[in-house]
């Protein structure tokens, strides 16, 4: 399978989420996997011998499931095969029933009548990869400390931190695939929900920005309404919130509800109570987010910077650079299908060098963020256009 080193986007990303760097364009492309009806025969090989051809890894079935009595067995995580097969099958529509139309005039019954289902098969391939690397010298540090616990603390902290090194590298990239797939919704114009310009619209008031708004009591209780109503209509059939054609169904506990802690903060603050937010505590796929992409970097975090993206979208040709920016992104929801991970491989590895006294440490992940546009989605946003 193709693997793209992204150790460069991890980098830019965390300096964005700590605020060392403002908020600049991400290119998803080559990160985020958008599934594919046709796999090339020359590229799907086996990244050693560039013989063998990759496998298909795991095989999604995806019907409505509107009972969903297993939700959590549709997300995958493996190791053996490098691509997520996914097979699409789509309601059947009413026919004429021909049993009341015999005596009639003109009808000719057929009993060997072909009626194929509605099938379609998308793959998910690529993957990405990056490394931590530490050198620690058996001796070279020892005249900075006065016995071997306090040597071996300092050695323990670095272990950790090279370790949590990785834990926010991986954060930070799966918030690229959220923030990409929120792109990829507002380039294809489908399941964006303005709640400001619904709240002035209803409300008669004009509000500019969010920042506004988030003083108006009010405002939160249109909020409540509105995320309120995308779970209940996500529930039912529909191809309203896809950009694939496909007839889906999103039950509650099969949703990512990812809302702002500015916004979620300011339910408890203005209304003075806990009941929404424990409501959507009760989500399984509940999330909350402090900054989608970075806070900016001129000093304390604003509401404008943290509901803040610019992402070149993963769909994007490899010649067309141009970013998607959206203000004031308020929540996203979303069936777990539709933003995931695939392949996932984590290694850890030493490498002792007796002849010079010291041992390099290598923390290594090779991993697949998808986005599938075929499933479900709404993105809340707040701004005026």
């Amino acid at each position: 399978m193709k693997i793209n080193q992204v150790y460069s986007t991890v980098n830019s990303i965390a300096k964005q989420m700590w605020g060392e760097n403002t908020i600049t364009a991400v290119d998803a492309r080559g990160i985020i996997s958008m599934g594919q009806n046709v796999l090339s025969s020359a590229a799907e090989r086996d990244n050693f011998l560039s013989i063998l051809a990759d496998r298909i890894g795991t095989t999604i079935l995806r019907t409505l499931d509107l009972e969903l009595d297993f939700p959590n067995l549709l997300r995958h995580s493996y190791e053996w095969g490098s691509i997520i097969s996914k097979i699409n099958i789509q309601p059947f529509e009413a026919k004429q029933q021909k049993a009341w139309l015999v005596g009639s005039d003109g009808f000719t019954p057929n009993q060997f009548d072909i009626d194929k289902p509605n099938v379609t098969q998308t793959f998910f391939k690529d993957a990405n990869a990056f490394e931590f690397d530490v050198t620690i010298p058996d001796t070279m540090l020892k005249t900075a400390f006065v016995s071997a616990e306090e040597f071996g603390a300092f050695i323990d902290g670095i272990m950790a931190s090279i370790s949590d090194s990785m834990t926010m590298a991986l954060n930070n990239m799966s918030y690229v695939a959220i923030d990409n797939f929120i792109a990829e919704k507002v380039k294809s114009n489908n399941g964006v929900v303005n709640v400001l310009t619904g709240f002035n619209t209803q409300a008669g008031t004009s509000y500019a920005t969010l920042q506004e708004a988030l003083d108006d009591k009010e405002f939160y209780r249109y909020m409540g309404m509105a995320i309120r109503n995308i779970m209940k209509y996500m529930a039912k059939p529909s191809k309203l919130y896809n950009t694939g054609g496909m007839v889906r169904a999103t039950a509650r506990d099969n949703m990512h509800v990812i809302l702002s802690s500015d916004v979620m903060s300011g339910f408890t603050s203005y209304l003075s109570a806990d009941t929404f937010h424990d409501e959507l505590v009760a989500i399984k796929g509940y999330a909350e987010f402090v900054s989608l992409q970075g806070t900016g970097n001129s000093g304390i975090p604003t509401v404008a910077n943290n509901t803040k993206i610019t992402v070149v979208p993963a769909s994007n040709a490899e010649n067309d650079n141009t970013a998607i920016t959206v203000n004031g992104v308020i929540g996203l929801i979303c069936d777990r299908e539709a933003i995931a991970i695939g392949y996932d491989d984590m290694f850890n590895a030493i490498d002792r060098n007796n002849r010079n006294r010291y041992t390099n440490y290598t923390y290594g992940c090779t991993r697949q963020w998808l986005n599938d546009l075929s499933e479900n989605g709404v993105v809340l946003v707040a701004y005026t256009e």
